[in-house]
């Protein structure tokens, strides 16, 4: 046996036992993903998972618009939800499908399915049918 085939083969061992070790101590660094009791709800004794918050405030101005970026995991349905505030009628849309409107003092939501993979989702506000500043309160929140 030549010291060429022993080097190769202590090198190869040393690498095998580092990925093996690097691998095996990977989890105890990474963020779990495991859901806690605390995230859930019971119901006749079914686990629920709660509703997701993606995001919430109020908004004065000529129009609102967001995007996120959001997959199913965190619930199958995404809701946009307003309440007019202001003095003129807002129609609010997701992605530019869904749409409703309402006029001052009204309240009310719309939503859509979520699909598996992230993709992006845009809500909108805006005056009808005549222009001017918008004044709303609002949520968007995913749900099963």
């Amino acid at each position: 046996m030549n010291l060429k085939s022993i080097f190769k083969g202590v090198v190869s061992s040393a690498f095998a036992v580092g990925l093996i070790t690097g691998v095996s101590t990977l989890p105890s660094f990474a963020q779990s993903t495991e859901n806690s009791s605390e995230n859930y709800a019971t119901e006749s004794g079914v686990f629920e998972p709660y509703d997701m918050d993606v995001s919430s405030g109020t908004y004065s101005g000529t129009g609102f618009s967001t995007t996120y970026k959001l997959s199913s995991a965190n619930g199958k349905d995404v809701n946009f939800w307003i309440s007019n505030t202001g003095n003129v009628s807002v129609k609010i849309t997701i992605n530019g499908g869904s749409e409703a409107t309402f006029a001052p003092g009204k309240s009310g939501h719309i939503s859509v399915p979520v699909g598996y993979f992230a993709t992006n989702y845009t809500f909108k506000a805006s005056s009808t049918p005549n222009g001017g500043n918008i004044s709303i309160e609002y949520k968007i929140a995913q749900r099963d």
